[in-house]
């Protein structure tokens, strides 16, 4: 399975950050998909740059 961090690698982009949203797990939660679900994912912006 590849990673978010390898999907954009491979589309060209480069100086990829993951900054977590501080209010990661309450956006998680509200999404209904069952108990400690925020636990293994997370909300997060995505930051990176692709060269022309």
């Amino acid at each position: 399975m590849e990673t978010m961090r390898e999907y954009l690698e491979r589309a060209g982009f480069t100086g990829i950050q993951f900054i977590d949203k501080e209010n990661s797990e309450e956006i998680i939660r509200s999404w209904n998909f069952g108990e400690g679900v925020e636990k293994a994912v997370f909300s997060a912006y995505i930051k990176a740059t692709k060269p022309r």
